[in-house]
């Protein structure tokens, strides 16, 4: 879950205090990382840039000061559920495919796995699956709830989920498989509910973008400057792989959307510095789709 907003920094304590010039010196710094072999005349704006944002430092916008919270997966999405579906680029980037592959796959019993406000159990519906949606978060499960009046949507954490043996055909999980530290008891459960020849349907944010520093970022309460988020892990691709094969799962297709012109312009960055941002994330991976089956 970008916004999931893009404030690609390293965090690296629970709690702190992140300058506007600060993270504006990293996306410069990232910006010379990609560039210095394969486009070194370009380092010379960069480096007047980072003499500017010095120069400058204790000065707006460099000086603002963005309180950095980190929050558990339960209070944090309980914070973010009014506002989770959008504007939310990571959403935006991931949802067309998943439903392009969703469309292809025939009605049956559908399992929505940590399914939120209930977006991708929604459309299941439409297709006319019969949905279960699961998530452990209540505040997101009431949002979803307004959404499919009537649908059978159960509280419930993706390692032990409440759901019978053998019971669905096609699984999705959306943008949360980032929280959970180890992913080859979800995967062993996928394969507990799921029958023979059923079909799982995966997004996550992509192990480039978190190794990035890239964090599941909400918007504050009261619209205040700062960046809440969830904490998260980072699974490589080769983490999702053994874990799918050793739950006897096979793969069909991995789609890695990059970053796009109109996601950048939503970077806080790209105000001041538009160049140095397309050049620090155009072009990265920012999200993993996954379609595989039992």
């Amino acid at each position: 879950m970008i916004a999931r907003r893009a404030y690609p920094c390293i965090m690296t304590e629970p709690t702190r205090t992140l300058r506007a010039g600060e993270y504006l010196l990293a996306v410069q710094g990232l910006a010379m990382i990609r560039s210095c072999m394969s486009q070194p005349s370009l380092l010379r704006e960069r480096l007047d840039d980072i003499r500017n944002i010095v120069d400058r430092f204790d000065e707006f916008p460099n000086s603002l000061e963005l309180p950095v919270t980190e929050h558990d997966v339960e209070e944090g999405y309980a914070r973010w559920a009014r506002s989770y579906d959008g504007p939310n680029p990571a959403i935006e980037g991931e949802e067309p495919i998943m439903w392009e592959l969703l469309a292809g796959i025939p009605p049956g019993n559908a399992l929505d796995a940590a399914c939120g406000t209930g977006r991708h159990a929604a459309r299941l519906a439409e297709l006319g699956h019969t949905v279960i949606g699961v998530d452990a978060t209540e505040a997101m499960l009431d949002i979803a709830r307004a959404k499919l009046p009537g649908a059978d949507l159960r509280r419930g954490r993706l390692e032990a989920l409440p759901v019978d043996d053998a019971s669905v055909d096609v699984i999705t999980c959306a943008l949360a498989l980032e929280h959970v530290p180890d992913l080859t008891p979800v995967f062993r459960e996928f394969a507990r509910v799921m029958r023979p020849g059923g079909q799982l349907v995966i997004s996550d944010m992509h192990p480039v973008w978190k190794m990035l520093g890239g964090v599941a970022g909400f918007p504050t309460d009261d619209g205040s400057p700062g960046v809440p988020f969830v904490a998260g892990f980072t699974h490589q691709l080769g983490d999702y792989v053994r874990a799918f094969l050793g739950s006897g799962f096979t793969m069909r297709a991995c789609i890695e959307p990059t970053v796009t012109e109109s996601t950048l312009r939503l970077y806080p960055s790209f105000r001041t510095y538009p160049e140095a941002t397309r050049q620090a994330f155009s072009g990265l991976p920012i999200i993993v789709i996954w379609h595989v089956t039992r």
